[in-house]
């Protein structure tokens, strides 16, 4: 299945649009959706600037709170939280307009990881700036004006569209020594399997996304009736994709060992509307893989997923190959 990296990135789009208005975990966060929608609208290269976990991307945690303490320690989305969001409404506007909470996770690592050091401080930066789009709304003119792009070479992975964006990118990845990401292409679970030379998925896995030379890698696939996004992200390199994982303290988790032997973070929230959000995580000696189960079927109907379900589609992972 040959699929199109700038239609997946609007699938992603509309996908996340749907996700937020639903409360349930998102791969995108509002500022980075709303600049996208500017520059989907006149600039198809510029469809890069999604952040996604997906897998949009990709991306990403107690159980009622401290019910599942030892997880949370060990490795749970508490752990991997960049926070809550800071752009839009304030939090009172939120709460009155009925706004599910914003609460990014990593799908980068842990904080001990200059990976996700290198992504907070990032985000840090992002959410303050342009928050008027001006800035954006110059580039844009001028990049119509010209037809040209001057940072799309180096940048065209990070949505940069100033110098002082380029300016920090450069400075966050020398501070905590990673690379940028290259040579980005249309990919399916056949074609990383070649790619890769090693099993990385189990039959009845089908899923279209993209992936970069370095192996990081992000699909919106399905198994058994199951929607879900699945990104890897290569350690050593920087990486922008996030989840948007709505109030972390609703979800329950545990740990989970498949039967290859590897053990991976889950979490897991049921809604009362009948449907669930849950997150797959695990860290790994070359990789950090996030899965975000989607509420949805394939006929985009509100689904229920048990817990066993969510063990199940672990199992149809080959973590120790990633």
């Amino acid at each position: 299945m040959k699929v199109n990296i700038y239609d997946l990135m609007e699938n992603i789009e509309d996908s996340s649009v749907r996700m937020e208005d639903n409360s349930v975990v998102s791969s995108e966060r509002i500022k980075e959706l709303t600049r996208m929608k500017i520059q989907n609208a006149s600039n198809k290269k510029r469809s890069s600037k999604k952040t996604i976990l997906t897998v949009g991307i990709a991306v990403a945690v107690v159980a009622a709170l401290g019910a599942t303490a030892f997880a949370a320690i060990n490795g749970g989305l508490a752990n991997l939280s960049f926070g809550k969001s800071s752009w839009g409404p304030s939090i009172e506007e939120d709460i009155k307009n009925s706004v599910p909470p914003r609460e990014f996770v990593s799908s980068q690592g842990y904080p001990d990881s200059p990976e996700y050091q290198a992504t907070k401080e990032w985000i840090a930066f992002d959410d303050s700036y342009d928050r008027e789009f001006k800035i954006l709304d110059a580039f844009d003119a001028e990049t119509k004006r010209t037809g040209t792009d001057p940072f799309a070479e180096k940048y065209g992975d990070y949505g940069v569209y100033s110098q002082e964006m380029a300016d920090k990118i450069d400075e966050i990845c020398a501070k905590y020594k990673l690379k940028l990401h290259t040579g980005c292409d249309d990919a399916d679970e056949k074609i990383l399997e070649e790619k890769y030379g090693v099993d990385l998925f189990a039959d009845g896995v089908e899923g279209g996304g993209y992936r970069y030379d370095d192996g990081t890698f992000q699909l919106d696939s399905t198994f058994n009736g199951i929607n879900f996004q699945i990104r890897r992200c290569m350690k050593g390199y920087f990486d922008t994709v996030y989840l948007n994982a709505g109030s972390i303290e609703k979800y329950e988790q545990w740990t989970y060992t498949t039967k290859s032997g590897v053990t991976v973070n889950i979490a897991y929230n049921p809604t009362d509307n009948g449907f669930c959000k849950a997150i797959i995580s695990v860290n790994l000696e070359n990789s950090f893989v996030s899965i975000n189960v989607l509420p949805w079927d394939d006929n985009g109907d509100l689904r229920s997923v048990s817990k066993e379900d969510i063990e199940n589609l672990a199992e149809q992972f080959h973590f120790e190959n990633m």
